[in-house]
């Protein structure tokens, strides 16, 4: 009992810790990039432009790997579609639907090599103005 409790304990907050760490890691990545990112159209982000970074805008089509903490979104701008993936929970619930801006350095998509994604460091929702 000496020994459970604390390992309980220990598993309940260093996790919490770790994600802490990683969103803080993640704003910082952000605010030092967002000077630097070019806004680009999604059909225009190919394999030569691995390690740019990137500003791309358009509507959450489908999310993958939410239950992992480890989200993947399928966004479309009308122009193209690309795999948008984060290594943490982003700071708002972002839905399918959703119109997002995603700041991000291109990589070669994980599930098919011969295509690009995006490594996100950070993705917030776009108001819509309603008239």
């Amino acid at each position: 009992m000496l020994f459970a409790i604390p390992a309980l304990i220990a598993l309940l907050i260093i996790p919490m810790i770790l994600a802490w760490l990683s969103r803080r890691t993640l704003t910082e990545a952000a605010e030092l990039n967002s000077s630097k990112a070019k806004l680009c159209k999604i059909a225009k982000v190919t394999l030569a432009m691995t390690g740019q970074v990137i500003s791309i805008s358009g509507e959450v089509k489908k999310i993958s790997f939410k239950w992992l903490n480890r989200p993947h979104f399928h966004i479309d701008d009308g122009t193209g579609k690309i795999r948008v993936i984060m290594f943490t929970a982003p700071s708002e619930n972002i839905k399918q639907g959703d119109k997002v801006e995603i700041l991000g350095v291109v990589i070669k998509n994980i599930f098919d090599r011969r295509n690009a994604a995006i490594s996100a460091v950070q993705i917030k929702k776009l108001i819509m103005e309603t008239t």
